[in-house]
């Protein structure tokens, strides 16, 4: 593994672990103000405002009107996170390759008329026992 390599893994994995971390602290943050609301209202159910009734009927009513924008908003993420595995699956297949052909030797100059070098190629990897 040469020098550039080995600096450029290490530099990717500083990029991921960076990534990871500012995604834990965006979670915690977020779960820290999911518990201060439920935190404030169970306070407002114990002092009597709001009521009980109260509450069930603004959920209810907020389930009503936006349970499906939420439920197409998760499928929009799903079909997200799904594009962006491919992506990312890619656009690795693609370095991998780029990385394989630049350490691959170079074949040598056919002398014959065609280019021909005198021996058929098979067929390539992708292309075997992949017929259905």
């Amino acid at each position: 593994m040469s020098t550039e390599t080995t600096e450029e893994l290490a530099a990717e994995i500083r990029r991921s672990w960076e990534h990871f971390r500012t995604a834990t602290v965006r979670i915690a943050e977020l779960q820290t103000a999911m518990w201060g609301d439920c935190a404030e209202l169970m306070t407002g159910l114990l002092n009597g405002k709001p009521t009980w009734v109260d509450v069930s009927k603004a959920y209810w009513q907020f389930v009503g009107d936006e349970g499906v924008k939420f439920a197409s908003a998760l499928g929009g993420l799903g079909i997200d996170y799904a594009r962006n595995v491919v992506e990312l699956t890619r656009d690795h297949e693609r370095r991998l390759c780029e990385q394989l052909r630049a350490s691959a030797p170079e074949a040598a100059p056919d002398d014959r008329p065609g280019g021909g070098g005198g021996t058929k190629a098979g067929p390539s990897p992708r292309s075997r026992g992949t017929k259905r």
